[in-house]
């Protein structure tokens, strides 16, 4: 047997064919966006990286993945009894899921700076304004306060509580603590948008300010995911922060270790698997 991730939607084809689950050492239910999911269609993700890396180490592993690429943290606290809630509640008799993998907050950060209007956002509308001479202070504080407090935290406490008063109340739950892309005309796929570009386009940022505006962007999400974390015993976040490549800024594709604007290529995914790998294993029960 080797390790395997599969999709929710996938599980019950596979048990046809002779999966058994309860001889997996590991059992693992992934939630989440696209770092979760996939960088772009017909491309390799974070799990399958990882599913590698665990037989690598000799450690079979079972990862059903209920993630879609594109959620925001706000869509899956609002969908936690849906198919999320579905499988923390299935009452299987021989198995049980051994930890939980959660990648969220990334596209809600990402969406509150790029899809309002100048200024509506978290960032401020610098068109005719002065150069504030840091990236950082290109952010509004008080909108970020205000997502973090009317949407994320909200919507992250009813993941965790779905969890909670689950039979998988207290096994482990490992979070993505992503790591700071670079800003550049790099959609996921032809056609598409691009998405701290387009941001920064749309509120006149200078260009010069950009990697200063990106890693605060990254550091406050981070700053988010530390308040879920907080008090909450089996809560824990992958240090992933620093582990890729930057890309290079201008490019269109391929870069670094980076597909498109704000997802790991395969070489990333490697990368980031060992992170995870080296995080769950001596957590895992």
């Amino acid at each position: 047997m080797s390790s395997l991730a599969i999709y929710g939607n996938e599980f019950h084809g596979y048990l046809s064919n002779g999966l058994a689950p309860e001889f997996f050492q590991y059992r693992l239910l992934a939630e989440g966006d696209s770092w979760m999911d996939r960088s772009s269609t017909f491309h390799t993700s974070l799990l399958q990286k990882l599913a590698q890396e665990m037989d690598r180490r000799g450690h079979e592993v079972l990862i059903i993945n209920v993630a879609v690429f594109g959620d925001t943290i706000r869509r899956m606290g609002e969908q936690a009894q849906d198919e999320f809630g579905l499988w923390v509640n299935t009452q299987f008799d021989r198995w049980r899921f051994d930890g939980v993998l959660l990648s969220a907050g990334g596209n809600d950060y990402i969406d509150a700076a790029r899809d309002p209007g100048p200024g509506q956002g978290i960032l401020k509308d610098l068109r005719n304004g002065p150069d504030p001479g840091d990236g950082a202070l290109c952010i509004k504080q008080d909108a970020v306060q205000r997502l973090r407090d009317q949407y994320m935290n909200p919507n992250f406490d009813r993941i965790y509580d779905t969890i909670q008063s689950s039979r998988h109340a207290n096994v482990p739950c490992f979070l993505n603590y992503y790591d700071a892309p670079t800003a550049r005309p790099a959609p996921a796929f032809d056609g598409g948008r691009s998405w701290l570009f387009d941001a920064y386009g749309t509120n006149g940022i200078p260009e010069h300010l950009w990697p200063g505006l990106t890693g605060e962007i990254f550091r406050s999400l981070g700053v988010t995911i530390d308040g879920w974390i907080k008090n909450r015993q089996n809560l824990h976040a992958v240090p992933t922060v620093g582990t890729l490549s930057p890309a290079q800024p201008g490019t269109t594709g391929s870069s670094g270790d980076w597909l498109n604007e704000i997802h790991p290529n395969a070489e990333g995914w490697e990368k980031l698997a060992v992170k995870w790998c080296d995080a769950m294993l001596p957590i895992l029960p």
